[in-house]
C-alpha cells in the first residue's frame, strides 16, 4: 500500500533519529511542533503518500529519537536525513518550531529545498516587541508556560498538559485533543523540560533579519484560533 510506512532509524552526531517513509513521487518532509512528535501527522501521512514520497521523523528526544546529550543542530539532522534518503529538493512542511527549522534550513542550505509550507511558524530571532500588543501576548505565553513547567516539576503532569492546551491547543477537540495529550504525556522531558533544547545550536544568524535571502516558493498558514502571536509571526514573515 502506498501509505504503508517503513519505520527506520538514522545515526546522526550523538544520537539516532527515528523516521518513517512511504509513497512515491515528489518528496515531502514533515517536521513536527515542539509540543508533539511525528504522530501529529497520523491523518495526513497516508493521504500524502498516495502520490508523494513522504517522510516524517521525530526531532531529537521526541518520540522514538534519542535525546541530545551534547551540542547538535536540528538543521544538520534534517540535512543528514535528506542525504540518507537521497531526497532531491523536497518540500519542507514545518509547523511551529518545525517552521523555524525549515526556515533555517532554507537559509543555511538553499539548494536542498524546493519549497516551504510553514504552519503557524516560529522563526529564529522572533521578538514579541515587533508585534502590536506583543507585550501582553508575551506575558500571557510566559505565564502559561511557567504554570505548565511548575505543574510538571510538582509531579502534576495532567495539570501541566491543561496549561499547554490553553497556550497552544485551545481549539483542539475530540481525537485531536486526545492525541495532543498523548504526545505530551509521552514527551514531557522535551515539551516541558527542554531536555534536548538546551544543547541546540543554530546555523548562521537569525532568520528574522535574513528573510530576503529565501528564494523558494513559500506559503504560510495560520488559523484564527491559533496562539495570539501566530498571526503576527505570519504577517512579519
Amino acid at each position: 500500500m502506498a501509505g504503508t510506512a517503513a519505520p527506520k532509524t538514522l545515526d546522526v552526531s550523538g544520537g539516532k533519529i527515528f523516521y518513517e517513509e512511504a509513497g512515491k513521487g515528489r518528496p515531502i518532509v514533515l517536521l513536527h511542533e515542539g509540543i508533539a512528535d511525528r504522530r501529529m501527522w497520523n491523518r495526513e501521512f497516508p493521504l500524502l503518500a498516495r502520490d508523494h514520497q513522504v517522510v516524517r521523523y521525530d526531532l531529537r528526544g521526541y518520540g522514538r529519537s534519542t535525546p541530545a546529550t551534547s551540542e547538535f543542530s536540528p538543521v544538520r539532522d534534517l540535512v543528514a536525513l535528506l542525504d540518507h534518503l537521497a531526497l532531491e529538493r523536497p518540500v519542507i512542511v514545518g509547523p511551529s518550531v518545525g517552521g523555524k527549522i525549515a526556515l533555517d534550513t532554507a537559509l543555511a542550505f538553499p539548494t536542498r529545498v524546493s519549497a516551504l509550507l510553514l504552519v503557524a511558524p516560529g522563526y529564529s530571532g522572533m521578538d514579541y516587541d515587533q508585534f502590536p500588543g506583543g507585550k501582553a501576548v508575551f506575558e500571557r505565553d510566559e505565564t502559561l508556560s511557567k504554570a505548565a513547567s511548575d505543574a510538571w516539576s510538582a509531579g502534576k503532569l495532567e495539570e501541566a498538559i491543561e496549561h499547554l492546551r490553553q497556550l497552544w491547543g485551545s481549539a483542539l477537540a475530540g481525537s485531536s485533543l486526545d492525541l495532543f495529550r498523548l504526545m505530551v504525556r509521552d514527551n514531557p522531558e522535551e515539551v516541558l523540560g527542554e531536555r534536548s533544547g538546551r544543547f541546540e545550536t543554530r546555523e548562521g544568524p537569525p532568520a528574522a533579519g535574513r528573510l530576503t535571502e529565501i528564494h523558494v516558493p513559500t506559503r504560510i498558514l495560520v488559523g484564527d484560533r491559533d496562539n495570539p502571536a501566530m498571526p503576527h509571526c505570519a504577517n512579519f514573515l
